[in-house]
């Protein structure tokens, strides 16, 4: 039976599909009907398909069921699909998963806004659990535990969670969740080997050397050298043996690697931009109004120096396991979109997100 294929490619530094945010809606609905997805990486040869009767390339993308009601779906989108015979069988599957976003008193408002913003663009359903629902056990009702940016390098999750909190959260990944930490959420897992530290949840066999002084980097925009192109979450982002990122960077954790638990994916590789001295951007912003706040305002600038004496080939995103269960930590924000090259809505950086997401829900 013939199968609908959905090309995920990147085309330069946009998608082959005219919204990545459309896409990510798409597959998201089709979880919601209970269709079930196939999540192809690492490029697809087609003798023939429904386009390309000659045969065709595709670096990545979703096959489904080929029926009426999905073609319909996908054409109230303007999506572009294939029919093809076959697809080579993958075991990534994605499956609709229950999302927790931690809304405690460590998140912090300024990063929960651009993702939560990103969350609803790409689809995904989400509950919001304060800490008192945490201490409660809730966070046991879920899959994923999404954790945003923090005002500091992990003493607000403890002052809002406290040890109950915490307890919490590491039976939920003992269990059967997965964790999901971006900037200062990717500090909550990382390990302390400093006794005057119990802001950590010591669950990943890594650290930031520098503790919790947090604020001796600063806000910038920087280049990230991925190192496993064929990780997931670099689908329809990396292409190529080489690839990069170009990421707003909001002082967000240096990973030390300890134990082979974790993998680095990415690595810091340059300062592009920041409100210091000579590298201030002098290029248009366009709409990315949180872009402009990290080089144009806020108090403490990157600079060249500090970027590489403490950011320069340290990991920038990593993944763990505990238990059984995925463990993703990006130091900086995806969800804040481009650094200027197009308006923010639909940045591919956003990928990022949604891939995290979608890998966190294989099973």
């Amino acid at each position: 039976m013939s199968k609908i294929f959905i090309p995920t490619d990147r085309i330069g530094l946009e998608s082959i599909q005219k919204s990545i945010s459309n896409t990510s809606k798409v597959l998201n609905e089709l979880l919601k009907r209970g269709v079930r997805i196939k999540w192809h990486l690492n490029g697809l040869c087609f003798e023939k398909t429904s386009i390309w009767p000659e045969g065709h390339y595709y670096q990545c993308g979703f096959s489904t069921e080929n029926n009426e009601e999905i073609i319909e779906l996908l054409r109230s989108y303007g999506m572009i699909w294939e029919t093809v015979e076959a697809v080579r069988d993958t075991k990534m599957e994605i499956t609709a998963s229950r999302i927790a976003l931690y809304n405690g008193r460590g998140a912090g408002a300024d990063f929960s806004a651009p993702l939560i913003e990103v969350l609803e663009q790409g689809g995904f359903s989400f509950t919001q659990l304060d800490d008192h629902e945490i201490r409660e056990g809730k966070l046991s009702h879920f899959d994923i535990f999404l954790v945003p940016g923090s005002p500091d390098a992990g003493e607000c999750y403890y002052a809002g969670l406290g040890k109950a909190g915490y307890e919490k959260i590491r039976e939920f990944l003992s269990g059967s969740g997965q964790y999901f930490g971006i900037c200062g959420g990717a500090y909550l897992p990382l390990t302390s080997y400093d006794t005057q530290n119990p802001y950590w949840l010591d669950i990943v066999e890594a650290t930031d050397t520098e503790g919790l002084d947090y604020w001796r980097t600063g806000s910038g925009f920087v280049r990230c050298r991925i190192e496993d192109n064929q990780n997931p979450i670099f689908s329809s982002v990396a292409l190529g043996g080489s690839s990069s990122l170009n990421l707003v960077y909001w002082e967000g954790p240096s990973i030390t690697i300890k134990g082979e638990g974790v993998r680095s994916l990415a690595r810091f590789e340059s300062l592009l931009a920041s409100g210091s001295g000579p590298i201030k951007p002098y290029w248009d912003l366009m709409d990315n109004k949180m872009a402009e706040e990290a080089v144009k305002k806020y108090y403490n600038p990157l600079s060249s120096e500090t970027f590489n004496s403490l950011l320069l080939n340290r990991t920038a995103f990593a993944e763990a396991e505990h238990c059984g269960n995925r463990i993703l930590l990006f130091s900086p924000h995806p969800e804040m979109g481009n650094i200027g090259y197009a308006t923010r809505k639909d940045s591919l950086n956003f990928m990022l997100i949604f891939n995290g997401l979608n890998y966190l829900s294989c099973r």
